[in-house]
């Protein structure tokens, strides 16, 4: 009576013991596409048209992570990425009131052709991942993923460069004079950078695509990406100042600001947090599984686990 209970209780716990697999695996990949610092150019003078215009994202992952079944796993890993933005502006800007070389008073123009402004930041990342996988009836399956990563700044530069034309408008004579280098009438190329303060960051990600065994070994993944951070990716400066196109050593043009990142004038507005949107292809290397072992057999003579 004993035994036959024994028996029946097993029986119904049977299918509870139904074989699974934790597999585990490493990733290589590579991804590509557009990244901003989420913020805007507002306020420009009237006649200066200056717009951010995003720039390119880099992004390279090793990671290690485990599937418990079928369907979810967890890993982590280390990530290298680019986020960056570029500024664009082009038209005039004007200093009324200002005086010459001669000190006579006049009205400054100077035109911007082709200014780009780009930011960008190198991050050291660490990210922490659910791993999702819907099989279908083919040997591919939909791949997913959700995360976060700790993000460390080891780059982060600044540049600019662009074509300025200065010439002055004389009122009280009706007269535009240009290319009079004596007085600061020129036309000049200017270029120019630096490094600017970032703070560490935390991003989140989704990913979304496919997965291809080519091997019990090895299958190839594409996914597309989204990044979000939640903090600001640049320590702004207490104090800005106006936008100004003055090149260095430059003693005629005083009353106007020297050139510099747009960082630093008082232009931008918003968030400075990383977006970035993207496809990323790799590479999966999964490593020896180990099975969930099930209820061993029963025989008419004894039973064990």
């Amino acid at each position: 009576m004993r035994r036959n209970l024994i028996i029946c209780l097993l029986t119904l716990l049977m299918p509870l013991g139904v074989q699974g697999r934790v597999t585990s695996f490493f990733d290589f990949s590579a991804g590509a596409g557009w990244s901003t610092l989420t913020y805007s150019l507002r306020g420009a003078p009237e006649g200066l048209t200056a717009k951010q215009l995003g720039s390119y994202n880099m992004t390279f992952h090793v990671g290690y992570g485990m599937m418990f079944n079928s369907y979810v796993g967890l890993g982590i890993g280390v990530d290298m990425s680019r986020y960056g933005a570029k500024a664009g502006m082009n038209g005039q800007m004007w200093w009324n009131d200002v005086t010459d070389t001669d000190g006579e008073k006049y009205n400054h123009c100077t035109s911007i052709g082709h200014w780009n402004d780009r930011q960008e930041l190198y991050y050291v990342e660490v990210p922490l991942t659910l791993y999702f996988s819907i099989p279908t009836p083919s040997a591919v399956s939909v791949s997913a993923e959700l995360g976060v990563k700790y993000a460390y700044p080891f780059i982060r530069n600044t540049s600019y460069s662009g074509e300025v034309t200065h010439s002055g408008q004389y009122p009280m004579w009706g007269v535009t004079l240009t290319d009079m280098p004596n007085h600061g009438f020129t036309t000049e190329k200017l270029n120019g950078g630096d490094h600017f303060g970032a703070e560490h960051q935390i991003i989140a990600f989704a990913k979304v695509g496919v997965l291809v065994p080519l091997s019990n070994r090895i299958s190839l993944f594409a996914h597309v990406f989204g990044t979000y951070g939640f903090r600001s990716a640049i320590s702004q400066s207490a104090e800005t100042h106006e936008l100004g196109f003055r090149g260095e050593n430059d003693d005629m043009h005083d009353f106007m600001q020297p050139a510099s990142s747009v960082l630093t004038t008082n232009l931008p507005e918003g968030s400075f947090c990383p977006v970035s949107v993207g496809l990323e292809i790799g590479v999966r290397m999964h490593l020896a599984s180990r099975s969930k072992e099930p209820c061993r057999c029963i025989t008419d003579d004894y039973y064990y686990f």
